[in-house]
């Protein structure tokens, strides 16, 4: 075959080549879906059986137009014959031009696919003229299909006929849902009916001649009932209940009880966090941890739980902070757009991030409440459904004026706590700020005589000031001794510095060291610091002493503590002398005020005697750009003990100012200095420190929310889906196929969309609800395709009984258990599961519901049963991610080794599977074998595959060998007295039955096998039992209940949902 032909040049020919010799006609206004099928002589019919060579045979079924003939179209034939270009004439997205042909004539001829030119081209008979070119060739399937289609009559239904293909005013969909009549014709079994969707499913039983399944036994309708209500195993004694309970409403009894139990929010709410795509991290290549994601998935267990009707529950995660006077619990359920991926690699464009985001929040929102892909409008107008470009981004506004916020979102149990710790703290509080106040009336008097006491005994102690006889910086930097001795640096900012003092002591011995660092007109927002807002860090302080007469004879000074007038949070005073350069001590407070004096004042371990020698002291600055500005030193040698009462410069100069000269900022200095040597005044305050320091906490937790900015963004089409080339300016709105917002305002906001989502008016909403819950309730939808309603999804299998449903969602007042409690009382979903082979070929995929679907539980609930069944299940609700153990190679997966994973103790490496930490990167193995969604965008339905790791992992998974030996623990501990005991109650703690006789049989000499091997060998035995002190005599019956339990835990049965 030839290659390398232009694109332009094969579809132009494809185009130009007529069919046969009648004109080309021109498109009709009143151009019909089917156009008649020509009656066939048997002349024509040996012509067409003639160039049947080298073509794919015809399909051999009925062809649906939108969902087989028009993806070809849009995705393989648009590019040349669509909107944007008509090559040869030819137009292959809308029904008349397609019809019309190009320019030379007929492309299809209907009745006739042998002799269509079209068929010819797709199916490469002339390998010059091959459309789409070679490399893009259409497979067999896709050319048998366009065969067939045109066969049957080249149907194309009005509803893609329009301008583009795009009007699509008759989907289903898109209309609002009837209320159908509740059938009365429903065959032979009619008293099987407990509810009008046994009489919805009978009515097309009995069409179709099939009887419905008889319904389950107890055993397995309590397990049934347990696993899709709550994903756990009943109970023995639960099982028991309920078998024996003969009260005519025992099952609807039995379905409240579950539907009231805590755990009930636990299931749903993991099915709504695989739509809200939770983790717990941010994604992307740091994948740092989200500390507060746990929070939005307390509020959907919450929700769930006190059947937050749905409508609220939409509106609240789309909009609740816009509501009037949002409650906490309002703001935290907007971390449902929370859960997008944070990008925080360094250099990335935070606008087109940030626009990532938006698209995500947008498409989501189609997605999981109206069943739409919205976001195939991103780049162009929807091919499949009635979404123009510029409506995807009239729905994107809504989005678009949003910012993140973190919240104090505190737990209400957090919050009683916390007001009942503060009721008992302020009263003690009040008390010491009254004898703080009480006494400060004392002290004007108690200040006059303590200063003439002072001034008699030779006046205040102050520290001695350290004047450098010379000063150096490593990087470059001019330091300049002012007139006050301090030190100000310019010139050069290095990124690292380090100062270098020398100077001879003042006095005979060091005991203490103090740093004051100044403000400046001449430094970086004033200083203190060389930053460009004033900050500094100081990594070290170092400093050494030398006698005079061996300034090489240096000793080294150790610090023993550090304080200082101010410490910024995280740079602490104690850093500056911690001997390590990664660390500091720096000044900002929250309201970043940094040029202010502050003081760093190191104590020296042992005093070093030093009289008359020299000192070097080091000021090592590490952090980048982050130098002191302008400094001087302090030391002194009186007793570490009074250090704290010495007097400044400004103190004593204040002391030495008669009183009646001073100014009112000396008075006020010397006053604040006074109050931090009276005897009773230290004690007092020491006192009120203590309570103050002693106030309770408020909860730290918090929570992800999302807030409007005050002044909307400004949103335009992206051309082609880049965000950088802008189209139109659009304002936020709803796509024209739906009904109409009602904004409350002139600018819709993200209220008012939530609102018109949640409104009974809304042909989606209900429905799509509905289906999920019928989904998960069946395992299939009654629309296969949850995630998407539009064309390209399937047609309901029972349309009558979905616009039922959706029609009593509202009329039952959102209520998710009272929708539930419907469902699962008919009598459709209390049949039998057992497969029934007369109808293998007749409902191979029982989408008529026959029978009950079984189906395995999902990956969360894989985990949970083995630790339910092995009584080791720490059944708390709600709280923070836990760690169960995992293995350190695969933690070592994160990127750049900055994987954390602070393994769970205790009860907590046993909580349910929905609790364990989701990092992105690094999925949790055993989740990720069973097909656990990666939560980097919404999950309608989980892939269920079936592999050897599978079963692997269930077998050697460390956790669930551990689960396996905990039951056999428990089957010991039961204090049966034969095998045949335990093997019933091993049997009842798995599979919520007895066993048959067959399986009884089988088990007992399993169990008897297997602790003859182990008694060959006891201490193997004893290992392989995870106990291994166990005696001689105990470690095979140890062995044999484990490997009973490893069975019985590998079985299908056990994990599948009959």
């Amino acid at each position: 075959m030839k290659r390398g032909l232009a694109l332009g040049v094969v579809c132009i020919a494809v185009a130009t080549i007529a069919a046969d010799a009648t004109p080309a006609k021109k498109a009709s206004s009143t151009d019909p879906e089917q156009l008649p099928l020509p009656k066939l002589t048997e002349k024509e019919r040996e012509e067409l059986a003639s160039m049947e060579e080298g073509l794919p045979a015809v399909a051999q079924r009925k062809v649906d137009f939108a969902k087989d003939i028009l993806p070809i179209f849009s995705n393989r034939c648009d590019h040349c014959h669509g909107p944007e270009d008509r090559q040869g004439g030819l137009r292959l997205d809308i029904r008349a031009e397609a019809r019309r042909g190009g320019d030379n004539g007929l492309v299809i001829k209907v009745g006739k696919s042998a002799a269509s030119d079209l068929i010819h081209r797709v199916a490469g008979l002339d390998e010059d003229l091959v459309m789409p070119p070679d490399d893009e060739a259409l497979g067999k399937e896709q050319v048998s299909l366009l065969r067939a289609w045109i066969d049957q009559g080249a149907v194309w239904p009005d509803a893609y006929s329009g301008s583009e293909g795009k009007t699509l005013t008759t989907h289903w969909a898109f209309n609002a849902p009837d209320d159908p009549k509740i059938p009365t014709k429903v065959g032979a079994h009619g008293e099987r009916i407990r509810n009008p969707i046994d009489n919805f499913i009978l009515s097309r039983l009995s069409k179709e001649g099939i009887a419905p399944s008889p319904e389950a036994d107890r055993p397995t309708l309590i397990r049934r009932l347990s696993l899709d209500l709550l994903g756990l195993l009943p109970k023995p004694e639960e099982v028991d209940a309920f078998v024996d309970d003969q009260r005519p409403d025992a099952y609807e009894r039995l379905v409240e009880r579950l539907l009231a139990s805590p755990h009930f929010g636990e299931r749903w709410g993991r099915h709504w966090l695989d739509l809200a795509r939770y983790a717990d991290s941010d994604g992307y290549e740091k994948d740092n941890a989200r500390p507060w994601a746990w929070r939005y998935r307390e509020w959907v267990i919450n929700a769930i739980n006190s059947d937050l009707p749905y409508d609220q529950f939409t509106v609240e995660q789309i909009a609740g902070d816009l509501l009037p006077d949002p409650t906490l619990d309002q703001k935290v359920a907007t971390g449902f757009h929370r859960n997008t991926l944070t990008n925080r690699e360094g250099g990335i464009d935070r606008e087109e991030d940030r626009v990532k985001n938006t698209v995500d929040r947008a498409n989501t929102t189609g997605t999981v409440w109206m069943g739409l892909t919205v976001g195939c409008a991103q780049c162009h107008s929807h091919k499949y459904d009635p979404i123009t470009q510029r409506e995807y981004y009239g729905f994107y506004a809504f989005f678009n004026s949003m910012d993140e916020k973190d919240i104090a979102a505190p737990l209400s149990s957090e919050t009683q706590a916390y007001q009942q710790a503060l009721a008992a703290w302020q009263p003690k509080h009040q008390q010491a700020v009254a004898r703080v106040k009480e006494f400060e009336r004392e002290l004007p008097a108690r200040q006059a005589a303590w200063e003439s006491k002072t001034q008699s005994e030779g006046g205040l102690k102050g520290w001695d000031l350290l004047d450098p006889t010379g000063a150096l910086s490593s990087g470059g930097a001019t330091l300049t001794k002012l007139d006050d001795g301090s030190m100000l640096a310019s010139g050069p900012r290095p990124k690292v510095d380090e100062y270098t003092l020398v100077a001879r002591m003042p006095g005979k011995r060091i005991t203490a060291l103090r740093v004051e660092v100044l403000p400046d007109d001449k430094l970086p927002a004033k200083g203190p610091g060389r930053a460009d807002h004033g900050n500094l860090v100081l990594s070290e302080l170092k400093l050494s002493t030398a006698p005079s007469s061996d300034p090489l004879k240096a000793s080294k000074v150790e610090f023993s503590a550090a304080s200082a007038s101010h410490e910024q949070a995280k740079y602490f005073a104690k850093h500056a002398i911690d001997g390590k350069n990664n660390t500091g001590w720096a000044i900002a407070d929250p309201k970043k005020n940094f040029h202010r004096p502050h003081t760093l004042t190191a104590v020296v371990k042992k005093p070093m005697e030093v009289d008359g020698g020299l000192v070097t002291l080091r000021l090592k600055q590490f952090y980048p750009d982050h130098s002191i500005g302008r400094f001087r030193v302090f030391v002194t040698e009186t007793d570490p003990n009074e250090i704290p009462s010495l007097a400044s410069d400004q103190v004593i100069a204040a002391f030495e100012t008669p009183a009646k000269e001073r100014s009112a900022e000396q008075a006020k200095v010397l006053a604040a200095y006074y109050r931090t040597v009276d005897p009773e005044m230290v004690k007092r305050t020491k006192a009120l420190a203590a309570v103050t320091n002693a106030k309770p906490k408020a909860p730290p937790t918090k929570a992800q929310s999302l807030v409007e900015r005050a002044k909307p963004r400004t949103t335009n089409v992206h051309v082609r889906g880049d965000f950088l080339r802008k189209g139109d300016e659009v304002i936020p709105h709803t796509p024209a196929s739906l009904p109409p917002l009602s904004p409350r305002a002139s600018q819709p906001d993200r209220l008012d969309l939530a609102q018109w989502i949640a409104n009974p008016d809304n042909p989606l909403t209900a429905r799509v609800a509905v289906n999920r819950v019928w989904k998960h309730l069946f395992g299939r939808g009654l629309v296969r395709t949850v995630e998407d309603f539009g064309t390209q999804g399937d047609d309901p299998s029972h349309p009558e009984l979905l616009d039922w449903l959706a029609q009593r969602y509202p009329e039952l007042d959102w209520s998710r258990k009272r929708l539930i409690k419907l469902i699962v009382t008919s009598a459709t979903y209390r049949q039998s599961s057992k497969y029934r082979p007369e109808l293998r070929d007749v409902d191979p995929q029982n989408v008529l519901l026959s029978r009950q679907n079984r189906f395995r539980v999902e990956a969360e609930v894989v985990r949970d049963l083995f630790l339910s069944a092995s009584g080791l299940l720490h059944d708390k609700v709600g709280g923070p991610s836990v760690y169960p153990p995992l293995p350190p190679s695969v933690i070592k997966l994160a990127y750049a080794g900055s994987g954390r994973w602070p393994t769970s103790k205790g009860k907590d490496k046993y909580r349910r599977g929905m609790y364990i930490f989701v990092k992105r990167t690094v999925p949790f193995p055993m989740l990720n074998t069973f097909d656990a969604p990666e939560a980097s965008e919404t999950c309608t339905r989980r892939e269920r595959s079936n592999t050897p790791l599978q079963a692997l992992t269930l077998l050697n998974d460390e956790s669930l060998l551990e689960c396996a030996r905990a039951l056999g623990e428990r089957i010991a501990k039961a204090d049966k007295k034969t095998i045949d005991e335990e093997v019933a109650f091993a049997f009842r703690l798995t599979l919520g039955r007895e066993p048959t006789a067959e399986e009884a049989t089988t088990m007992k000499d399993f169990f008897k096998s297997v602790k003859e091997m182990a008694a060959a060998d006891p201490k193997e035995s004893a290992q392989f039992a995870g106990d291994p002190d166990a005696s001689e005599h105990e470690a095979p019956d140890a062995a044999a209940r484990v490997a009973l339990a490893r069975v019985l835990l590998n079985l299908d049965e056990f994990l599948t949902r009959e």
